[in-house]
């Protein structure tokens, strides 16, 4: 790569965005950084990209290609930050999967960035990586903060017991309430209980604070005060553990569940 044409306003936004860390961009910062008009930027941005500099990720927005990745122009960019980049400072914080993801929470290798924001985004492939964006109003967007996901690069990602309880409202975008279970599992010894309980009130969805109540008595994690606290959002009707799967199984009183995936699955994942 380094053989190909460059030319001295290429160089100089290369240079700018290396100096601001910058390795991914829109063409409005390049603009900037270039002190030129939209359309000037965006023929040197285009320029670049030609010739195997930059990659284009989705509409006005590029990702540098390093030195190092020679013919194959793929840039070093994570995933999540492309996500973080996209929302151009919209409130946001990495969900369900994906916080499982980066959290440790799972066995098996995910392939889809999950996005909560209240900035409505159409889905999309970037880089041949799924990014679904899943809606919350501003008021829902509190348990998370910033966690690492380079040597250099924070993005903001659900906290561990927000990401349980985001898991038990929408088991589809965490391959169901099994996986969910298992990333309880694995972190057990990580978990705020009280906090738990918390957020579970916060939430105030019955059908989340009956899944894992059941769930924390199968596994006997969490305190006495968590149950009771769980226990009092117990409403009158009945929720499937799992609403991914067929509405079958045996009635639990105390939990007001229909337990359509068997305990005997669920204490697998202990064993195994």
């Amino acid at each position: 790569m380094s053989s190909r044409t460059l030319g001295a306003t290429g160089a100089h936004l290369l240079t700018a965005l290396a100096e601001n860390n910058q390795t991914i961009f829109s063409i409005a910062d390049a603009q900037r950084l270039l002190e030129s008009s939209y359309d000037a930027a965006l023929k040197t941005v285009r320029r670049l990209t030609h010739a195997g500099w930059l990659v284009r990720l989705t509409a006005g927005w590029y990702a540098i290609v390093p030195l190092s990745s020679g013919d194959e122009a793929t840039p070093q960019v994570n995933r999540y930050v492309i996500a973080r980049e996209l929302l151009e400072g919209t409130p946001y914080y990495v969900s369900h999967d994906s916080a499982m993801d980066i959290h440790s929470m799972l066995t098996r290798p995910v392939t889809t960035v999950i996005v909560t924001t209240p900035r409505r985004l159409a889905d999309r492939e970037i880089l041949g990586v799924p990014y679904r964006f899943v809606y919350a109003a501003p008021s829902g967007l509190w348990g998370s903060g910033p966690v690492w996901v380079t040597p250099y690069e924070r993005v903001i990602v659900s906290d561990l017991e927000r990401t349980i309880l985001d898991g038990l409202a929408r088991p589809d975008l965490c391959a169901g309430v099994s996986e969910v279970a298992t990333g309880l599992w694995m972190r057990q010894a990580d978990f705020d209980w009280d906090r738990l309980a918390s957020y579970a009130q916060k939430l105030g969805t019955r059908a989340v604070a009956q899944r894992l109540g059941y769930l924390l008595e199968l596994y006997d994690l969490g305190t006495p005060a968590t149950a009771e606290a769980l226990q009092e959002m117990v409403g009158n009707s009945y929720a499937r553990l799992d609403p991914l799967l067929a509405d079958n199984g045996p009635y639990l009183a105390r939990w007001r569940l229909r337990l359509n995936l068997e305990p005997e699955t669920l204490q697998s994942i202990v064993r195994t």
